[in-house]
């Protein structure tokens, strides 16, 4: 057998096993953190700047207010490929890409210099590409500094790496350049044409952990009270808030699809919506069960109470079927092993491994999962009564 295929019926035996039984290791617990609305709470109920997109394209830029946003350096993510973004009462889009459009948006002073001479100067933004066509006003206050940001006068195209050369006798103040931003979304936009038209970017959809099979509990630990995971389907939602306007602390988690976002950091995994929609910042604790993820370092080790040993007879009874599979139609009858009884001898050691190790797991796992109940029926002495609907046979 080809070494790869045997590390690959490894791994497979390895999900398969952990796909058969509930284990205590597959308890995992962790969270969300809302990010909020970009920009925070405002009057406008928008986030920062405008937008501008045309109907069918999947690039939408903002204007310099947007841009600053967009670029601004979050103290903790979600990134902003990870959230989404509307306008008002209409269709939610994934972000899947943060770029530019070669303009210039603005500009800001790192280093304000010193003795430079006073005055109102325009400078060429200069770019060592094809960059070309933008100015800005720079102000040299009487101290011989700058400290306010410069004015954009001409915006250019073409810029990818744009930078000043300014001068004015002392020592030269430094800029940091900003082009206006980008967003690319997962599809194109098939709401009406905005021309420097609000919008919102928040996060409505939330990874569940790699491997996922099924949750325990959500929890909303802000206001004691548990999420409801269970109840409430697409279909659902579309029938009860089809504009997505609910805007309020959620109260129910879901399902919406698997992440197929291009580059996603959590590609391929469940996605869930949040409803009502976020708009705050709050976190919410969740308990689940999960697949680990599988053998790939010489290092790494199987979890317990699952052993080497019955991985490997879960594995070499796939090996000896697919083994069985290569006999050609000429081989003789009775000739070379026979594959097909091994593989049942494989999967009988399986088996009774597997339950010694299962019930070594239940005292670990299953406390998670079951509960004893016990209740001392009420009641008079009478051993044919039925109080409480249960038998009284005495004490």
């Amino acid at each position: 057998m080809n070494r790869g295929l045997a590390a690959t019926l490894i791994n497979e035996a390895y999900v398969a096993i952990q796909d058969e039984n509930a284990w205590n290791f597959q308890i995992q617990t962790g969270g969300w953190l809302t990010p909020g609305m970009l920009g925070g709470p405002n009057s406008n109920f928008l986030s920062p700047g405008t937008i501008t997109v045309t109907p069918f394209t999947t690039t939408i830029t903002g204007d310099a207010v947007a841009t600053a946003a967009w670029t601004a350096t979050v103290p903790y993510p979600p990134l902003l490929t990870q959230q989404q973004i509307r306008i008002p009462e209409y269709s939610i889009y994934n972000i899947i890409a943060l770029g530019n459009n070669g303009t210039v948006a603005y500009a800001t002073v790192l280093t304000p210099g010193s003795g430079q001479t006073p005055g109102v100067y325009t400078v060429p933004v200069l770019d060592p590409s094809i960059g070309a066509g933008a100015t800005l006003s720079i102000t040299v206050n009487a101290n011989g500094t700058v400290t306010l940001p410069p004015i954009v006068l001409n915006a250019g195209n073409n810029y990818t790496t744009p930078y000043i050369t300014f001068a004015e006798g002392g020592t030269a103040a430094t800029f940091s350049i900003t082009l206006i931003a980008t967003l690319t979304i997962d599809r194109p936009w098939t709401d009406p044409i905005q021309n420097r038209g609000g919008y919102l970017i928040y996060q409505c959809y939330y990874p569940a952990p790699a491997g996922f099979k099924r949750w325990e509990t959500i929890v909303d630990t802000t206001n004691n009270s548990p999420m409801d995971w269970w109840s409430l389907t697409q279909e659902n939602l579309s029938q009860d808030d089809p504009q997505r306007t609910d805007f309020a602390q959620p109260t129910n988690v879901v399902p919406y699809g698997f992440d197929t976002r291009n580059g996603s950091s959590t590609y391929g995994q469940m996605l869930y919506e949040l409803h009502p929609h976020p708009l705050e910042i709050l976190p919410y604790t969740f308990m689940c069960q999960c697949n680990l993820p599988p053998l790939v370092n010489p290092t790494d080790t199987i979890p317990a109470p699952l052993t080497e040993e019955l991985v490997k007879w879960r594995a070499q009874e796939v090996a000896f079927l697919w083994k069985e599979s290569q006999k050609g139609d000429e081989m003789e009858r009775g000739s070379g092993a026979n594959w097909q009884f091994l593989a049942q001898a494989a999967r009988k050691e399986y088996d009774d491994r597997l339950k010694k190790i299962r019930i070594m797991d239940r005292h670990l796992g299953d406390i998670y999962f079951t509960k004893a109940r016990m209740s001392v029926p009420s009641c008079d002495g009478d051993p044919s009564s039925y109080t409480g609907n249960q038998a009284n046979v005495g004490w």
